[in-house]
């Protein structure tokens, strides 16, 4: 079965550079980008004069990107860590760091005593490890671009899971030399990412769901959800079997590609947050249940014997539901007949299903790419994941999120 790559990942690049590209051929890889629906945010370490400030900012404008000018270095890292934050909560994201690594990277900023290829490795290193915070299903790569030299334009680290070694690897071999084809730089960002391939090629792994302690092979096993985010759960054995059973009865599911095994609440509330499909923690493939064992809305019952069937979740905190339910004893939220959330004055202007519009540019549908108007962003205050306002508590950590 074919599924949407957009429906779970977000493509990002982020663009650090401190000066005029070489030539007007970026202008090629913008458009490229813009077709793609590729988020490009751009970080400028600008000389005094500022130039090059004009197309920086219009490759943030027209990807539907960030623009960050910061005042100083300090800020700079700041700022750039900053952009570690998701673009869209509920989605992956695939991310090229793109740095420019030209000659004037090794001047001091404005006035400072710091050279800027400091700073740009200190960003670098804060960045890796705050996005394994955030969500370690995140992909990040790096490519760098400084001089005419073919084998100077490089890519340093694939996508791929977070790595400090890998990351302490990439930052030794960062320096500073001569030109700024920031042209094959994008190019190469956007040559990494890959997206032709990824969005034709991507299906859905049917995960394989584990009813009993003697279905499961080694009769212990640890939660990659829970291992992934630092949980404090137990492993899966016989002694504990019973109690992480999720919302569709099942005691464990096993990714069927890379063998990885989840918790069944934990796969329900985290996995697909409720839904039918998600994103394995161990490879990024695109996880969904057998038909038997999806979550259905009283609309698409087909039979009234089916309606009293029915494998409702909450939408807003995932918990059961009964079949009739008009809302969840557990959070409290509404549910119409169709089991959709009714809109309360607190999220009626934050998110309306099927908005239209989006940030980046080239089209696609409203649900493909970041929309800023489409949902309201709140940092967990426990572990800084970055969560839709309308969850109520952190998908990560469970701790009560704070009102926009």
């Amino acid at each position: 079965m074919s599924v949407n790559y957009d429906s779970f990942f977000v493509p990002r690049i982020l663009l650090i550079s401190d000066g005029e590209a070489d030539n007007q051929t970026w202008q090629t890889p913008l458009q490229v980008a813009v077709q793609q629906r590729i988020i490009i945010d751009v970080v400028a370490l600008l000389s005094q004069d500022e130039r090059g400030r004009k197309t920086l900012e219009e490759i943030a404008q027209k990807t539907g990107g960030s623009f960050i000018l910061p005042q100083d270095l300090n800020k700079f890292v700041t700022e750039f860590v900053q952009l570690s934050k998701k673009k869209q909560a509920t989605k992956v994201e695939d991310v090229i760091l793109c740095l420019d690594t030209s000659g004037s990277m090794s001047e001091n900023y404005k006035g400072s005593s710091s050279k800027k290829i400091n700073a740009l490795k200190d960003a670098v290193k804060e960045f890796a490890s705050k996005k394994l915070a955030i969500d370690p299903r995140d992909r990040v790569g790096v490519v760098v671009f400084g001089t005419h030299e073919l084998t100077k334009v490089d890519v340093l680290l694939r996508p791929g899971p977070y790595s400090a070694e890998n990351f302490q690897r990439v930052v030794d071999r960062l320096k500073a030399q001569d030109g700024t084809p920031l042209d094959r730089g994008l190019d190469l960002a956007i040559r990494e990412l890959d997206l032709v391939n990824k969005r034709n090629r991507m299906t859905i792994e049917t995960v394989q769901p584990i009813r009993s302690i003697q279905q499961f092979p080694n009769l212990h096993g640890t939660c990659g959800y829970c291992a992934a985010t630092g949980k404090p759960q137990p492993d899966i054995n016989a002694e504990n079997w019973t109690f992480y059973e999720g919302v569709r009865k099942v005691h464990v599911f096993r990714c069927p590609r890379c063998g990885i095994v989840y918790h069944g609440s934990c796969f329900d509330r985290h996995i697909t947050r409720g839904g039918n499909y998600g994103v394995c923690y161990g490879c990024n493939a695109i996880l969904g249940v057998e038909q038997a064992l999806q979550v259905q809305t009283p609309a698409t019952a087909t039979s009234a014997a089916a309606s009293a069937e029915l494998l409702l979740m909450c939408p807003n905190c995932n918990e059961p539901l009964p079949p009739a339910a008009r809302f969840c004893a557990h959070c409290g939220q509404k549910i119409d007949a169709d089991h959709q959330p009714v809109a309360t004055q607190a999220t009626a202007a934050t998110y309306s299903a099927g908005d239209a519009g989006g940030s980046g540019g080239g089209g696609g549908s409203a649900d493909s790419i970041y929309n800023p108007e489409k949902e309201t962003l709140v940092a967990c205050p426990r572990c800084g994941y970055s969560c839709q306002a309308s969850w109520g508590t952190c998908p990560m950590c469970d701790a009560p999120l704070p009102r926009p």
